[in-house]
């Protein structure tokens, strides 16, 4: 029982570190819903994530914020296709009709959030307003495997990753800050 205590005490620190370690304070400056430096957007440092069901931060090869992932099964297989469309709360579009993720959130540190990211996962190249697109003028809520399959660009994408897994725990909330 210590040792689960001290595990999850250990995943929670590690997280709290990875998520404060990109945070500064600018002064006399007013904080924006989105903070813009070079052309990448930031999260809100005040936004609040939910460690149930769990709570993912990684850093990824390359740049697959506004990508679509899924899962990849031990035999190969994909699995948890994404179920993105109009409508749906895991998904934000801004006044000019621009769609981007209600799930995962960039950090000035380099690291990403995620609510809906697994170690198995892999990339595609298909953004996520192109697969919203899609499903919406194809009346559909998820594309067919094959045309997912031949657009995966990363199969292990991951550089660094963590996880806090919280199902059947006491829930915690963190601002990205």
């Amino acid at each position: 029982m210590n040792q689960i205590i001290i595990n999850f005490c250990t995943a929670v620190l590690l997280i709290i570190f990875f998520i404060g370690a990109g945070c500064k304070k600018h002064e006399n400056e007013e904080i924006d819903e989105i903070q813009y430096d070079d052309e990448i957007k930031y999260d809100d440092e005040s936004i609040v994530v939910s460690s149930f069901p769990d709570l993912n931060i990684y850093k990824t090869k390359k740049n697959y914020f506004n990508y679509i992932s899924v899962q990849v099964t031990p035999d190969g297989l994909l699995n948890a296709l994404p179920g993105y469309k109009l409508g749906s709360s895991r998904i934000k579009v801004d006044d000019n009709g621009n769609i981007s993720p209600n799930f995962r959130w960039r950090l000035k540190s380099g690291y990403i959030v995620d609510k809906e990211s697994y170690i198995n996962k892999v990339f595609t190249d298909i953004t996520i307003q192109e697969y919203v697109d899609y499903n919406t003028a194809n009346g559909v809520g998820v594309w067919p495997i094959s045309m997912i399959e031949e657009r995966i660009i990363d199969r292990d994408p991951f550089t660094e990753y963590y996880h806090l897994a919280g199902l059947f725990k006491d829930e915690i909330r963190f601002t990205l800050g």
